[in-house]
């Protein structure tokens, strides 16, 4: 295998990194679909945290990420924070632009101090101006499940899971 090939462990952590990216950016996304009136609601703080994160994640500012993702981050991959972490890293170095394009399905709270977050995530290395161009710019897909809890004042991601979307889910 060349340098420039990807092998099999290579691809899963690119995919997992992507995902968490992913994850991060569709979190980020969520505030600049919907704001809230009420500045300081759980729901407010939630989409202020996701407009952070797809910020940081465009600017490709990892520290700024690793600050919205809990120490006590696992997901069913096994990875934790510093494996996260890795993945965002590689995934940043991979592409040289990041741009985001997200349809936020739902925010719930099941618990006061927890929030779960639906997202689209569509991702391409230009602007995207609307879904009527996802399949033009080939841009990957993906739909995520977010779990964020409240430690001391500010929300954390503590898992993230995500699959394929299709482009008719931006719709």
């Amino acid at each position: 295998m060349s340098s420039l090939e990807i092998g099999p462990d290579r691809e899963r952590l690119y995919a997992r990194g992507r995902a968490m990216f992913l994850a991060a950016l569709g979190a980020a996304s969520l505030l600049l679909v919907s704001c809230s009136s009420a500045k300081d609601t759980p729901e407010a703080q939630v989409r202020a945290l996701i407009a952070r994160a797809e910020t940081a994640a465009e600017q490709k500012d990892l520290a700024a990420l690793r600050s919205m993702i809990s120490d006590k981050y696992a997901d069913g991959e096994g990875q934790d924070k510093k494996a996260i972490e890795a993945v965002l890293r590689f995934y940043f170095l991979r592409n040289q632009s990041i741009h985001l394009f997200t349809r936020v399905q739902a925010i719930t709270f099941p618990e006061p101090s927890r929030a779960r977050a639906v997202v689209l995530v569509a991702m391409a290395g230009q602007p995207i101006k609307g879904e009527q161009e996802l399949e033009r710019l080939h841009a990957d897909l993906n739909n995520f499940v977010i779990t964020l809890a409240r430690e001391n004042t500010e929300w954390k991601v503590i898992t993230a899971e995500w699959r394929r979307a299709e482009a008719g889910d931006f719709l």
